[in-house]
């Protein structure tokens, strides 16, 4: 038994005597203090540790094809979801590229047909100046309706009447229209500044402005259409 050195108080260490002399009365010992024995508590006895359990092959096997099927699972999953996500993007890209070009179509095929409805516009306006212009050119009465509409026109009380024609029209209405003009005292001047096809009539202070360049602006003015000046062959 190991006694711990705090218990110890005090000892004394043994010599051998003289043999020589008489033998010293032996020391009175000193009193050792009691040694406590040490409390000695029963220990638990180790707990027993079950065997562990090895996994067999088979379970090894088994193991391996739940991950394999669960990671197979998983990454099936995901990339379905990836692959709708990216097919829905590429869809919504393909709408809006789509939308894009339609919207494109669209406005070009507004501006084609507002082209086309300016063209057939003109191609209309540029016909009926050709008609206008071959009526005058072949009939020679052509003017006539367009006089007497002119003279029409004017007040009832009115002043001696000037009738302004181009040189060409002149002659036509004087043999047509000249004897009954001068009954009114209707008078007819030859003005190289009138257009063919028209006439300007002048009664004190009115007047009639019944030139084909005017009668052309309102028919232009009539239908919409930015007022073109006539042209004359």
């Amino acid at each position: 038994m190991i006694i711990p050195k705090e218990d110890l108080v005090s000892f004394q260490r043994w010599q051998a005597g003289s043999f020589d002399k008489r033998p010293a009365p032996a020391p009175t010992p000193t009193p050792v203090a009691a040694i406590e024995e040490p409390i000695v508590t029963a220990m638990e006895p180790p707990e027993v540790v079950p065997p562990i359990a090895l996994p067999t092959a088979e379970d090894i096997e088994r193991v391996y094809e739940e991950a394999r099927t669960s990671g197979y699972q998983a990454g099936l999953a995901e990339g379905k979801a990836a692959g709708e996500q990216a097919t829905n993007e590429a869809l919504a890209l393909q709408a809006d590229r789509f939308n894009t070009l339609i919207g494109s179509l669209q406005t070009a095929l507004n501006e084609f047909d507002q082209s086309v409805a300016e063209q057939m516009l003109a191609l209309a306006i540029e016909i009926a100046a050709q008609l206008a212009r071959g009526v005058f050119a072949a009939q020679n009465d052509a003017l006539l309706p367009i006089i007497r509409e002119a003279l029409a026109a004017l007040p009832l009380h009115r002043a001696h009447i000037v009738i302004r024609l181009n040189p060409a029209d002149g002659d036509i209405v004087r043999t047509l229209l000249g004897e009954e003009f001068a009954q009114t005292g209707t008078q007819i001047l030859d003005d190289s500044e009138i257009s063919p096809g028209g006439c300007l009539l002048q009664a004190g202070s009115s007047e009639i402005d019944a030139t084909i360049e005017t009668r052309w602006k309102r028919v232009l003015e009539a239908i919409g259409t930015e007022p073109q000046a006539w042209l004359n062959p």
